[in-house]
């Protein structure tokens, strides 16, 4: 379960990026919310919907999301990488 200090339940960001890097660093759930200012901010999960009259609601974190997925730069088993399983042959080494 997610750990908000929930006297603090909300972090300015710049980004979408930083605030999704900081809550799944941290295994946050919540809300990242696009404020009217430009900025985001980063919120818990018992954020009460309309605390923020400017802000729109732009990426939910659930606990699913720190479940060791594929994140950002990382290839996801329904990527494109390999041809397939390629046999490898281990032989052995003689010195003499």
């Amino acid at each position: 379960m997610s750990e908000w200090n929930y006297t603090k339940c909300s972090k300015p960001f710049e980004s979408v990026q930083q605030a999704k890097e900081f809550m799944v660093q941290r295994q946050f759930a919540g809300q990242i919310l696009l404020r009217d200012h430009g900025g985001y901010t980063a919120v818990c999960p018992t954020y009460p919907e309309g605390y923020y009259p400017d802000a729109v609601s732009v990426l939910t974190i659930t606990e699913s999301d720190f479940a060791g997925g594929a994140s950002d730069g990382h290839l996801a088993d329904d990527d494109e990488c390999c041809s397939g399983p390629e046999a490898v042959t281990i032989g052995t080494r003689t010195t003499g």
